[in-house]
């Protein structure tokens, strides 16, 4: 050990300054919520779901009213040899097999509560039919 300016230093111990703490911090949360753009295969057909999203009514005696819904669209894809959900805020019909331009942002499952990773897509082409899902 040597010492330099009331510090001791040891070659064989690499130190880290505050900066790289943040910046290795900051390079975690930007891989876990990073922007997703990939050609793939889907794993299986899409499921799609009607989800309750709003109620509209009026209270006479009774309710008069309505629920309103959305549709999720969800299927996996294989990526490098995994198995990936992805979520699609709409209607998607995907069959197994299509070959898929997938653009999204990707999160770690363990923060959704499902083993694996996911992407939460905004734009899905299926190069095999040509159609075009996108919510922009």
């Amino acid at each position: 050990m040597q010492k330099e300016k009331e510090f001791e230093t040891n070659p064989e111990v690499i130190y880290l300054s505050e900066d790289s703490k943040t910046k290795s911090e900051e390079e975690k949360t930007k891989n876990e919520n990073e922007e997703f753009g990939v050609e793939a295969k889907a794993a299986v057909d899409s499921r799609t779901y009607e989800r309750p999203s709003f109620f509209i009514g009026v209270p006479i005696g009774i309710v008069f009213g309505g629920i309103g819904s959305k549709y999720e669209s969800v299927f996996s894809i294989e990526y490098e040899g995994k198995t990936v959900v992805v979520l699609y805020h709409g209607l998607c019909l995907i069959s197994a097999g299509d070959r898929l331009l997938i653009h999204g942002k990707w999160y770690k499952g363990k923060k959704l509560g499902i083993q694996g990773n996911v992407v939460i897509a905004d734009r899905i082409e299926d190069l095999s039919s040509g159609i075009v899902f996108s919510h922009k």
